[in-house]
């Protein structure tokens, strides 16, 4: 793929134009990532670090804090989930009052006899759908 840049110190405003055959995923992230321009940072100890939302599989309120959690470690996030939601891609869905999901990590779906939803992430994650977010999900997953 070709790429070429003009650089414009008296544009008023930035603007990317693609000229592509198809819509491919890898295009689809370029383009959430070029369309976000609010970055989140995460907090572990002494450490500050520049999430990478591609690979943080949760994020969960435990106890008035939210972390964003990863492979590698839990991240404290200094947003509420509610705040959440309006920066964070499409990827994220709601499934209770303290819990977002990325689907990119989604494994599989379990319904339950008592007509719960647990999910199944692809880190081994196990994590339940509360019924107000049932219907939500559904929508998110075309089933």
């Amino acid at each position: 793929m070709k790429s070429k840049f003009e650089i414009d110190p008296t544009l008023s405003e930035e603007w990317v134009e693609f000229h592509v055959r198809e819509m491919t995923p890898k295009l689809q992230q370029v383009i959430q990532i070029l369309s976000t321009d609010k970055q989140l940072w995460g907090y572990d100890e002494k450490v500050i670090k520049l999430l990478d939302l591609t690979k943080v599989y949760s994020f969960e309120s435990i106890n008035g804090k939210v972390y964003a959690k990863t492979d590698k470690r839990n991240y404290y996030v200094r947003k509420k989930i509610y705040e959440l939601l309006d920066i964070l891609p499409p990827d994220f869905v709601k499934i209770s009052r303290a819990e977002l999901v990325n689907l990119k990590h989604l494994d599989h779906l379990e319904l339950t006899s008592g007509g719960t939803i647990v999910l199944k992430l692809k880190n081994g994650m196990t994590t339940f759908v509360s019924r107000r977010c049932v219907k939500n999900l559904r929508e998110r997953l075309g089933i």
